[in-house]
């Protein structure tokens, strides 16, 4: 286990990383999780839960732009379980969406569901205080015919 999680910086970067996998035709299970520049204690259990669940964990650092990302930040999320982080910039690429949560805003919603058709997880985990987020997930499990599972946590 590395002792930091792989950080990318674009989603050719996380498609790229992802197709590097071993088991990557199905025969692991992947999760993802959510979180702002500095996790707070409900993303961390929800990321240490979830990769207790599936074998191997994507973390998409949402846009948290008033707050600088955390020293150690890749070092905190591996200790947590995360394989592989998304930290991007600004978004990329055409696929673009409205989840129908206003407080993730048009760029928030775009990143939940690129990081969802990219990363392809069976599982993902938000906690229970993350309520646009968990709001958002339904919308878009809805809508892709609920292709993952959603587990919300303490």
């Amino acid at each position: 286990m590395a002792d930091v999680a792989v950080v990318v910086r674009t989603r050719a970067e996380l498609a790229a990383r992802l197709a590097e996998w071993p088991g990557n035709e199905g025969d692991e299970s992947w999760g993802l999780v959510f979180c702002g520049g500095v996790p707070t204690a409900g993303e961390l259990g929800a990321m240490r839960q979830a990769s207790k669940m599936v074998d191997r964990l994507v973390c998409v650092r949402m846009f948290d732009r008033e707050r600088p990302v955390a020293p150690g930040f890749d070092e905190l999320l591996r200790g947590a379980g995360v394989d592989l982080v998304w930290v991007p910039a600004h978004v990329d690429g055409p696929l673009r969406a409205d989840v129908g949560v206003a407080e993730l805003g048009e760029e928030g919603a775009t990143l939940l569901l690129q990081a969802v058709t990219t990363v392809m997880p069976l599982l993902v985990m938000v906690p229970r205080g993350a309520l646009p987020m968990v709001r958002a997930c339904r919308n878009v499990m809805a809508g892709l015919g609920e292709m993952f599972s959603l587990r919300v946590v303490e």
